[in-house]
């Protein structure tokens, strides 16, 4: 074949390939490239269509980005694409064909290694060849270009430019399909012929050709019957759409009188059709009525019937609807289905056929058999069912044409599987259910099925147990479905048990489900059962995605990227693309957003209860991801804190966020390493001390320092000293950002106790600074000059210049509060010097410090300058508590300078975020407020303040500033 001649050409060149006709796909010395999500696929799309020209960002932003609702900065989005695809090439040694011009982009791929170009090549030398009347080899050339066409073009990627490529594409094959057809009929190709016609004109039922080759086709095969039921379908077709077919109500009248000139040297004329008279007549044709019971307790789902009922209610003016239900085992398609199809009975009048093709069982239904049982049901005797499948699957769509029917394919395996099964009438429907997404089914609407919500999945127990019962255990009822992950099958087994034993509390089953060991084991109630149907599933599994599904199950986590799932599996990038993928395609992982994967919760216990791989196995996965959240985690804090450029994050803001996002993973891996003793606690209080580092507003705070104190319990029962100071530390931090101070104290002083040798120094120092943190929030300044002059030298003895500013500006502050002025402001200053060396989240404290010194000081502009500087920083950072008291900060400037109103809108901005992280922020927040208030005149809202923060005081224990503000509670009238 020529095609296998110039696909070698290609792969020669670069080592590349790239498939346009089809879904996108590409190829680097054989190997298969992993393109990215969807958009990134279509900028990757626009770049190979214009081989070695420049694409300006305008330009591919026009083809890429939907125009209703671009991206805000688009060329940094495209800056991206560029990046993660030239990231991609250059894992596979061609990252240089992607080049960055002034203003745009331009991939240098050879021109052979593209299919279309390909495809348009081969259809240039059949176009040659029949003009020198080499006809069977101009139909071979055909055959070759179309054989490159694997389905449609950039499947599902989005943009105006896929779109318009897309038809493009479409179009050049479907005028190179007619011509291949042309030349089938004209040569004479047998059944495939009839095959491929009956295929086209079922998938592209407005182009006349297709119907009038076939026409032809059964003309001079000596079919007359079928070329006439061809002619009177495709004229109902067409005047039902306001259409004519002049072309095809001629070539009907040359049939009609035998017109020799239909025949060729290699197809003779065939005998005249018999009259319309001579039709032989029979019984009207049977109503099959194949559809299951309807469950009489059907609930929920109202958002899906009224989607499928909708589509199957409104027939598509070019072809049959087909809605494809997907999801996981027991989520409810089948049900849904055949509730559907019985809600639609009046509109399908002449039957509604169902097959369960046994998609999930090891070895599905033959579509031959299906097919069988379809005509047998329409009522084609069983001598005149063809043995060939494409025959049958003729035969099944010129029989139910023009009928209005419903047909329910269930428990689909493949596309390949449902293909023979469609109807060709546009009078039909079809539904059909898979457990996976039947993704190359043409013109299928997909819906996926997710588990119910909770109230649906409450209204379904209530059907199955009774109401009253739910109404008396409300809270264990709740927890019935919250233990079944609200998947359908689950609820009604558990229901079932229910129902089958009146005597049996909901909180008793609810207790037994609670355990995730026993729970699988729980849901099984006579012949129902959860287990096995997700085996199923399982079971058809290659080993290596099995493999996948145990692994990625481990985490205790919602979620994990496909760099994680990388690391867990042992495997590369694309494979592991490829394998997350596959598994989001059979509905045995979700896909939330872009990037993310996660379990529905029962699938998740279920395959954590898999065997297959040793405990030795299962700590090696975690000490990878260990490992790979200690190294990311480093470069979050080294973008954070020193350096944002060159350790894989963008940006101060991306590094936090990040970090953000990865609380849930975090903490898993951490738990896991406090249970396992094969796993590094080093490691694992390295990647806490990451989070404390970079981590800020309450919500955070407690899942740390919760951390921190089950990492230094297992330390302690490990005799790992180092580790166990180190968890203290952060755990001490943790609890003083919390407002925690005595807890804080006493953590961080039994952390020093440990910190005794030279290899400690560094904790020491930071211990210290921490401890006089905590001095100063008690108002003990002079303790607090104590630890952090230690503090600072050690810093200084060991070269940290940010750590030694920051202690520092800490230590301004408490000399600032004994009267120290000039060494406060001397120490400030310093603290920026150490730490202003680039913007980052130690310079931005920094100059926190310098202006809490200088509003101190009564430099009260200046302080308000560096306050305002600073504050936006941390709201981008996303450091909630320091946010805070910089607001609280800037009220309390604005106070000192008598601007009462300033103060007012300051402390009102700030105090909804203090209100997030601690009474001591949002008591002084309220101090300052109700003083402001005070001085306005308005008593009654002052007083309401100062009560407030006085509650503060009282309940953090901070004596003197009870009493201050009780002073302030006393002067009003």
């Amino acid at each position: 074949m020529e095609t296998a001649a110039i696909a070698a050409d290609g792969a020669g060149k670069a080592g590349i390939r790239f498939r346009l006709l089809g879904p996108l796909a590409g190829w680097a010395g054989g190997q298969g490239l992993a393109l990215g999500r969807r958009q990134q696929q279509a900028f990757l799309a626009m770049l190979i269509a214009a081989p070695g020209r420049v694409l300006t960002t305008g330009r591919l932003g026009d083809g890429i980005f939907d125009e209703d609702n671009p991206p805000g900065n688009p060329k940094s989005v495209l800056a991206t694409h560029a990046y993660r695809v030239r990231r991609e090439l250059r894992n596979h040694a061609v990252g240089h064909l992607l080049v960055t011009v002034d203003g745009g982009y331009r991939l240098d791929v050879p021109a052979e290694a593209l299919d279309f170009v390909a495809f348009d090549r081969l259809v240039t030398r059949s176009a040659e060849a029949l003009a020198a009347g080499e006809r069977p080899r101009a139909r071979d050339l055909l055959a070759d270009a179309l054989a490159l066409h694997e389905g449609e073009p950039l499947a599902g990627l989005p943009g105006r430019h896929a779109a318009e490529l897309r038809r493009h594409l479409t179009e050049r094959r479907l005028d190179a399909l007619e011509t291949k057809l042309g030349l089938d009929v004209e040569l004479g190709s047998g059944p495939s012929c009839l095959v491929e016609l009956d295929q086209a004109v079922f998938a592209h039922p407005f182009r006349e050709r297709f119907r009038a080759l076939l026409m032809l086709e059964y003309h001079l095969s000596g079919r007359p019957a079928e070329a006439r039921a061809v002619y009177e379908d495709a004229r109902r077709f067409y005047l039902g759409e306001g259409l004519t077919c002049a072309d095809l109500d001629a070539l009907h009248r040359r049939i009609l009188r035998s017109d020799p000139g239909l025949a060729t040297a290699a197809r003779p004329a065939a005998a005249r059709p018999a009259a319309a008279d001579e039709r032989p007549t029979g019984p009207a044709p049977a109503v099959p009525e194949q559809l299951p019971t309807r469950l009489p307790d059907f609930t929920g789902r109202r958002a899906d019937i009224v989607r499928l009922t909708d589509a199957l209610s409104h027939p598509d003016p070019g072809a049959v609807v087909i809605s494809a239900i997907n999801g996981l085992g027991g989520v409810g398609k089948t049900s849904l289905a055949v509730h559907v199809g019985h809600t639609l009975r009046a509109r399908f009048p002449d039957g509604r056929l169902h097959v369960d093709l046994r998609g999930a069982q090891p070895v599905p239904l033959d579509p031959g058999e299906a097919l069988a049982g379809f005509l047998t049901a329409l009522g084609v005797a069983d001598r005149d069912i063809p043995a060939d499948l494409a025959e049958r699957a003729a035969l099944f769509r010129t029989t139910v044409t023009g009928r209005r029917l419903l047909v329910l394919l269930d428990n689909a395996a493949t596309p390949e599987q449902v293909a023979p099964l469609l109807p060709g009438s546009r009078t039909c429907a079809v539904l059909v259910t898979s457990r996976g997404w039947l993704t190359t089914l043409p013109g299928a609407r997909h819906l996926p099925l997710d588990a119910m919500t909770a109230d649906e999945a409450l209204d379904l127990l209530a059907a199955v147990v009774g109401r009253a019962r739910i109404d008396a255990e409300p809270e264990a009822a709740a927890a019935i479905v919250t233990a079944c992950g609200c998947l359908p099958l689950a609820v009604r087994v558990a229901g079932s048990r229910l129902a089958a034993d009146p005597a049996q509390s909901l909180a008793e089953l609810a207790a037994n489900l609670a355990d995730e060991r026993t729970r699988l084991g729980e849901l099984t109630h006579e012949q129902a059962a959860v287990e096995p149907v997700l085996a199923l599933s399982y079971a058809r599994l290659t080993e290596e995605q099995a493999r996948a599904l145990r692994l990625l199950a481990l985490p205790d986590a919602p979620d994990l990227g496909p760099a994680d799932a990388a690391v867990l599996l042992d495997r590369g990038p694309a494979e592991t693309r490829e394998l997350l993928d596959a598994l989001v395609d059979l509905n045995l992982l979700q896909s939330p957003a872009a990037d993310r994967y996660g379990f529905h919760d029962l699938l998740k216990v279920f395959a954590r209860q898999r065997d297959g791989d040793t405990p030795a196995a299962v700590t090696a996965a975690f000490a990878r991801l260990l490992d790979f959240c200690v190294a990311s985690a480093r470069n979050a804090e080294n973008a954070a804190h020193r350096d944002p450029d060159g350790h894989g994050f963008a940006s101060i803001e991306e590094a936090t966020a990040w970090m953000r996002e990865r609380t849930a993973l975090h903490r898993a891996v951490i738990q896991r390493a406090c249970r396992d003793d094969g796993l590094s606690l080093a490691r694992t209080v390295d990647l806490l001390d990451k989070m404390s580092s970079v981590l800020f507003g309450r919500g955070y705070v407690t899942t740390v320092a919760d951390l921190a104190g089950q990492v230094a319990a297992a330390a302690m029962s490990r005799g790992e000293r180092d580790a166990e100071a180190l968890a203290r530390s952060v755990r001490g931090g943790m609890l003083w950002h919390a407002n925690s101070y005595a807890e804080a104290g006493e953590e961080l002083r039994g952390c020093l106790a440990l910190c005794d040798g030279p290899d400690r120094l560094r904790l020491r120092a930071d211990t210290l600074k921490l401890l006089g943190a905590n001095a100063r929030a008690l108002r003990d300044f002079e303790q607090a000059v104590l630890c952090l002059e230690e503090a600072a030298e050690l810093f200084h003895r060991q070269g940290d210049e940010s750590g030694e500013g920051l202690v520092l500006g800490e230590l301004a502050f408490n000399h600032a509060q004994c009267g120290r002025l000039d060494q406060a402001r001397a120490a400030a200053e310093r603290c920026v010097e150490l730490t202003g060396r680039q913007i980052s989240i130690p310079e931005s404290i920094g100059r926190y410090y310098l202006a809490r010194v200088l509003h101190l000081c009564g430099d009260l502009g200046p302080a308000l300058e560096q306050a305002e500087h600073v504050v936006e920083r941390f709201r981008s950072f996303g450091m909630l508590a320091f946010e805070a008291a910089t607001g609280s900060l800037i009220t309390r400037i604005h106070l000192a300078a008598g601007r009462d109103r300033a103060t007012v809108r300051a402390a009102e901005e700030a105090l909804p975020k203090a209100r997030q992280v601690g009474g001591l922020l949002e008591g002084g927040l309220l101090r300052a407020l109700g003083e402001a208030l005070t001085r306005l005149g308005h008593t009654d809202r002052a007083r309401i303040c100062l009560q407030q923060a006085l509650g503060h005081y009282r309940q953090l224990e901070l004596a003197g500033d009870a009493a201050e503000v009780e002073e302030l509670l006393g002067l009003l009238p």
